[in-house]
């Protein structure tokens, strides 16, 4: 039976005073002023590999492989494993441009973007090189994400710096020469397949840093190029963001060392049948996890900021993944929490209603289109006294003790 309006209607009808206690879910510290909440523990935390590759298209007018950042550098991170990123991006020729412009008037291009992220060392002055993309690449293409693709010489350099906004790599006058008849002609979306950005070889990353940086062009990227007495800017369009990491050495006891993308996801239980059939107010978790881990003096390692929640089970012989939550997200608090509570809350009902909408095991996983090396320092359930990890359940009208 699937969980429908009319059953969650006719469940409120039930008498709340159910007890769900004298199943060995107490209520904990806060939860305990409110007499109708139940907490449901979570339980074996493990790593979950993620296939999620950092490839899309730079537009909000597209509706999916949206990519809304770039990285690009190297760290050494023991406690989260080292990482390298090099950004790829491509142009699109603007409609804006002078249909009656010649090869001559274009005298002047460089290619700038907006810094808005760091994961590292923030005193970190790195140096980036700018090549010209060689052989073609597809944004629906099933990339590895640790792909390189081949690269031309050096055609620029600029040192990026955690202060930045904007940074420019000016191309040199034989490139604009020898690219002017192309960035004016009507096959340049087909035929110039873009830059990549890399750190140079002889970078030692000590420890480093991974800088990212806007791709939208209303963010201020974008190739700038002078055609006679205007400056037009080529919008960034497809965009790739190769990343490699290596398995931490050091991850303190007690806790998971996971990245929340492109690493990993984080798979966990949770076993909601001792409850029974119980008129829910409202359903949130509650993932504490260790927030000292985000900085180390000048070494920064961002928390993932928002999230989503899913559960999964087995439907006629095939997995079923089902989101639960509208976003999961890290206030500050200590814990990773659901703040829109409707979709979890509903999910919730509907497999106390029917053990048959059980699901088999829970993930939380980061929002795709944001590369990042962001983290999930969650604390094991193992490692905690009470709360630990725990979906919290407030229940309709006055349970009885």
């Amino acid at each position: 039976m699937r969980f429908t309006v009319a059953a969650a209607a006719a469940v409120l009808l039930l008498s709340a005073c159910q007890d769900p206690a004298g199943v060995g879910l107490g209520l904990i510290d806060e939860e305990q002023l409110d007499p109708n909440v139940r907490t449901v523990p979570v339980t074996t935390y493990t790593e979950v590999p993620d296939t999620t590759v950092a490839i899309g298209i730079a537009s909000t007018s597209t509706t999916t492989a949206i990519q809304t950042r770039v990285l690009a550098g190297r760290v050494v991170d023991p406690v989260f494993g080292d990482a390298r990123a090099v950004a790829y991006v491509d142009l699109l020729q603007p409609s804006t441009l002078d249909g009656d412009a010649e090869a001559g008037d274009v005298t002047d291009a460089w290619l700038e973007l907006d810094r808005a992220y760091a994961y590292g060392d923030t005193t970190t002055a790195l140096p980036l090189e700018l090549r010209e993309i060689q052989g073609s690449w597809e944004v629906d293409t099933s990339y590895p994400a640790d792909t390189l693709f081949a690269t031309g010489d050096v055609l620029s350099t600029t040192t990026v710096v955690a202060s930045d906004t904007l940074r420019r790599f000016d191309l040199p006058d034989a490139w604009v020469s020898a690219n002017a008849a192309l960035l004016l002609s009507d096959d340049f979306d087909d035929d110039f397949e873009g830059f990549a950005l890399d750190v140079p070889a002889s970078f030692v990353a000590a420890p480093g840093v991974v800088f990212g940086f806007n791709t939208f062009a209303s963010e201020g990227s974008g190739l700038r190029v002078v055609v006679g007495e205007d400056t037009v800017r080529f919008p960034l369009s497809e965009v790739f963001s190769s990343i490699a990491t290596e398995a931490p050495t050091m991850v303190p006891s007690g806790t998971l060392g996971v990245r929340a993308s492109p690493g990993a996801a984080v798979r966990f239980d949770a076993d909601f049948s001792p409850i029974g059939s119980t008129p829910l107010a409202r359903a949130r978790i509650r993932l504490p996890l260790d927030a000292s881990l985000a900085r180390d003096g000048a070494f920064v390692r961002p928390i993932a900021s928002r999230s989503f929640l899913y559960g999964i089970r087995t439907v006629d012989g095939e997995e079923e993944l089902v989101r639960l939550s509208d976003s999961v997200v890290y206030d500050g608090s200590g814990e990773l929490t659901v703040v829109a509570t409707t979709g979890l809350t509903q999910q919730v009902q509907a497999l106390l209603l029917d053990p048959a909408q059980a699901f088999e095991r829970y993930e939380l996983r980061s929002v795709t289109g944001i590369p990042s090396l962001d983290i999930f320092p969650l604390l094991l359930p193992e490692s905690q006294p009470d709360p630990g990890p725990r979906f919290t359940l407030t229940l309709v009208g006055s349970a009885p003790e």
